[in-house]
């Protein structure tokens, strides 16, 4: 993954999210998740910044810092389920070979499958994502 920013920059990630989101809006199975953003521009700011960073970006070069993102809670909230994540995932994949070269598009496929991977564990699976800290027996 190094080095993949050093290939694009940040309005080619934006244009990435603004694409996907374009898409993912209008999708008859996913689309409803996204109705409850309000302020959309924010929105596909943030997850600029997000992949902007995720791709191994600083937060130097992002135009308005990194946004706080609370990533694995939102999507908990949304109760998305196995299929969800995977039109998710097959979506932002066929964006990625639609808007950028193809090389870069499968390195970036590579760190969105880690990220997908996690968000499973996490929000669908339901399983620990850090240290687990029990009461001590009385």
């Amino acid at each position: 993954m190094s080095g993949l920013t050093d290939q694009l920059n940040t309005e080619d990630v934006h244009r990435v999210v603004q694409h996907f989101y374009l898409q993912a809006r209008q999708h008859p199975v996913i689309g409803h998740h996204f109705a409850g953003i309000d302020d959309f521009r924010s929105h596909e700011e943030k997850i600029t910044a997000f992949w902007w960073l995720a791709l191994g970006g600083t937060v130097a070069e992002l135009a308005n810092g990194a946004p706080a993102i609370d990533m694995i809670n939102k999507h908990i909230a949304l109760g998305i389920n196995a299929k969800d994540l995977e039109l998710w995932l097959g979506l932002f994949e066929q964006t990625l070979d639609e808007e950028i070269q193809s090389t870069l598009a499968s390195a970036w496929k590579v760190k969105l499958r880690e990220i997908a991977a996690h968000l499973k564990k996490l929000a669908i699976d339901k399983e620990a994502g850090g240290i687990q800290i029990k009461e001590a027996e009385k």
